[in-house]
């Protein structure tokens, strides 16, 4: 009996053990993906601060090395430094500012996060009226040496709300 009352207790504390285990995963995890999400969600806003002051050097630098973007306006892949900053030399010509709108964000893993979200791009017209332009976005953040990069970025027009 003695025996049975000692797998019991062993039992219980094993049972305990998990219990404040999965409390803690539940109560530390999900605050601690919160913050990677906020973080690399400021890269985001980092870069909307350089597209806005139209400094390409500042938005180029934002960008790992292998980045692969697709602009909102570019026929094509943009992957190489060189072509980013002809990209963005173009915007900044033109006075494209951008003001980021909804967004969600998933962390992918310790240094990875997927953000979506909305974004309305404006440029001066001839009119003095701005034409704005809604668009919809994908980033995709890593964490370099301390700083949220981006490795991925996809920009598209979006769509009108079918009628």
């Amino acid at each position: 009996m003695k025996e049975a009352n000692v797998i019991i207790a062993r039992r219980r504390m094993i049972m305990n053990v998990l219990v404040f285990a999965l409390f803690a995963v539940a109560v530390v995890i999900p605050p601690a993906l919160a913050d990677k999400r906020e973080d690399a969600y400021a890269g985001v806003e980092r870069w909307s601060e350089a597209f806005n002051s139209g400094d390409v050097e500042q938005i180029v630098r934002m960008y790992t090395n292998d980045a692969l973007v697709l602009g909102t306006l570019s026929p094509g892949m943009t992957s190489k430094h060189d072509d980013l900053r002809a990209y963005f030399k173009a915007a900044a010509a033109a006075q494209f500012k951008v003001k980021l709108r909804d967004h969600s964000a998933v962390a992918l893993a310790e240094d990875a996060v997927a953000i979506a979200g909305f974004y309305d791009f404006s440029r001066p017209a001839a009119d003095a009226q701005p034409v704005v332009v809604p668009a919809r976005f994908s980033f995709v953040m890593v964490k370099k040496d301390g700083i949220w990069k981006i490795a991925h970025q996809h920009s598209s027009v979006r769509p009108k709300s079918p009628q």
